[in-house]
């Protein structure tokens, strides 16, 4: 035959009479260039978010540089008390200004050694002016015994009460009425350490030198009710 060979494995081929070496096997077609699809728009999309990113990163610590330290009242602050239970919060420097306390207390501060001249709320920036000097008549501090029930809930230091006297259930004289035995004093410390057997709170107030005398004198012969003034009614008589 005019056609020599080798074997079917894919080999080169001779075809008689041309001298072309073919090979049956013939290469692949060449395959079409792949056209952007969702994998390209995600690749771009992710670009997208990671600049949109650093924009807001750089924004936001832009604006942290521009904020500063103030106080905040932890709970409503009676007038007359030292104000206590202050948290430090960040707020835009040019709103604060120096109208609020410095978040960053320390010596010589003027929130050292001075009292609330006025309420603030819980939540409320505590302003410079709410402050000032303790007053000038002489105070003293006197430890009631009163019973949990006959004290407002969650009574703290700062708190301002009215003292109330009753007559007890087993008087005699049952014409006697509640009075009231001091008003707007402030409460100085509150110990939950049983006094005795009756189970009261230790209760400290800081009251005038002249109330002293008829404040212990109701502790011992009547029974004494502490009542909360809410930080509403002191505004109101601001």
């Amino acid at each position: 035959m005019g056609i020599r060979g080798r074997s079917d494995s894919g080999a080169d081929v001779r075809q008689a009479g041309t001298g072309v070496r073919t090979r049956r096997d013939q290469a692949p077609a060449a395959r079409r260039l792949r056209t952007a699809g969702l994998g390209d728009l995600r690749l771009w999309l992710g670009i997208v978010l990671v600049v949109v990113a650093m924009i807001v990163g750089a924004s936001v610590m832009t604006a942290g540089s521009d904020t500063v330290l103030v106080m905040r009242a932890g709970h409503d602050l009676s007038v007359g008390s030292v104000p206590v239970d202050l948290v430090p919060v960040a707020v835009n420097r040019t709103a604060a200004g120096d109208a609020y306390l410095p978040g960053d207390l320390g010596s010589g501060d003027p929130a050292e050694g001075a009292v609330l001249v006025r309420p603030v709320r819980a939540g409320e920036l505590v302003p410079r002016s709410a402050l000032g000097p303790p007053l000038s008549e002489p105070m003293r501090q006197v430890t009631l015994p009163v019973d949990p029930v006959h004290a407002p809930p969650g009574l703290q230091a700062g708190d301002l009460v009215d003292v109330w006297a009753s007559p007890p259930a087993n008087s005699a004289d049952l014409s006697r009425v509640p009075r009231t035995v001091v008003r707007d004093v402030t409460v100085v410390a509150v110990s939950a350490e049983s006094l005795g057997m009756g189970g009261e709170l230790a209760v400290v107030l800081a009251v005038a030198e002249d109330a002293v005398a008829d404040l212990v004198a109701a502790s011992r012969a009547s029974v004494v009710d502490l009542v909360a003034v809410p930080v509403d009614s002191q505004l109101a008589s601001t």
